[in-house]
């Protein structure tokens, strides 16, 4: 994303993959998602909002896909709700979280914030990390 000297250019982006968790579109680096499937409309889920401190009680059921993420001790599945889009983000759209705010933040793995008024008009689409999606 930047480039040797710090800086970046307009053409500068982030690929990632957005989903839905706990009722709300987040993201995570695609390069840390090697494959995505759809899942048994049955499957049970809610891992992945008990690991980074989220209540899903209140989450609507839906369509429901497994991220295969990649991890340095092997591939972790998750189950999350769809749909799931790989999208570019423009740098200039993502905003690092002063460390004050990720230090009390709640929602764990918290990077970053990314506006896409294109996807998710008022809104900011949390960026997490994908180890913490893992676990």
């Amino acid at each position: 994303m930047n480039r040797a000297d710090g800086s970046t250019t307009a053409q500068d982006t982030l690929t990632a993959v957005l989903f839905t968790l706990d009722g709300r579109c987040v993201g995570v680096e695609a390069r840390f998602v090697r494959s995505s499937h759809l899942t048994p409309q049955a499957a049970a889920g809610g891992e992945v909002e008990a690991r980074l401190g989220r209540n899903n009680s209140d989450t609507p059921a839906g369509i429901r896909y497994c991220l295969s993420l990649k991890q340095p001790e092997g591939d972790r599945d998750i189950l999350v709700n769809g749909p799931v889009e790989l999208v570019e983000i423009p740098a200039a759209a993502i905003h690092p979280l002063p460390p004050l705010l990720a230090a009390r933040s709640t929602l764990r793995g918290l990077r970053a914030l990314a506006l896409l008024p294109g996807i998710a008009p008022n809104t900011a689409i949390p960026l997490l990390a994908a180890a913490a999606l893992a676990g």
